[in-house]
């Protein structure tokens, strides 16, 4: 087998393995995006239905209780 043949199929098999890690991650960031897309829906419909609240006609606000200072 001569050099330059040894070398190429050397860089076939780095690109191969190469292309496997990709694969691995690109599984990896789509399963984070889905779960960020679900995040943000989620806190959208929230968003949503907080905004819409003081709306309501039977909408009151709540002041949260304070600790005294000092």
């Amino acid at each position: 087998m001569r050099d330059s043949e040894r070398r190429l199929r050397q860089r076939t098999v780095e690109f191969k393995e190469l292309r496997e890690s990709d694969k691995a991650e690109i599984a990896l960031l789509r399963t984070d995006r889905e779960t960020l897309v679900r995040a943000v829906h989620r806190l959208s419909v929230e968003n949503r239905r907080l905004r819409a609240e003081p709306t309501a006609p039977d909408a009151r606000v709540r002041v949260p209780p304070t600790r005294p200072c000092g």
